[in-house]
């Protein structure tokens, strides 16, 4: 088998996702091909790759948002309000984490930029002047 641009590859999985393919066999397709071509070292990025294409070519944006505590409803809405508005996406997606040694504040990934609003940063920055 020869080994396709992870761009390629990332086209093709979104596609298949897109086409309402079930995630837990495209995942298992993926880590397949991944493994037998020996690009396991390249998972994250083509999974970015992944997030890229569905946002680009489907209009769903998939958001990794971390919070030192749950999000409340009304701050969910106006977190994917932002996004939807600032990427042009039709659709967000959070996938939500809780991590308390943030203290306070939010880190939202998106396939293409970070923003770290989290107090744990601010200090660390405080600290460094």
């Amino acid at each position: 088998m020869q080994n396709q641009s992870r761009r390629r590859v990332a086209k093709y999985i979104a596609g298949r996702l897109a086409g309402g393919e079930s995630p837990q066999r495209i995942a298992k397709i993926l880590a397949a091909y991944l493994v037998m071509s020996k690009q396991t070292r390249l998972t994250d990025l083509v999974l970015r790759d992944i997030e890229t294409e569905i946002l680009r070519d489907h209009g769903h944006l998939v958001t990794k948002v971390i919070s030192a505590r749950k999000l409340s409803n009304e701050t969910r809405a106006e977190l994917i309000k932002m996004l939807r508005r600032e990427v042009n996406a039709k659709t967000v997606e959070l996938l939500e984490t809780i991590d308390e040694n943030l203290i306070g504040g939010i880190v939202i990934h998106t396939p293409e930029a970070e923003l770290d609003a989290s107090l744990k940063t601010r200090l660390t920055r405080l600290k460094a002047i």
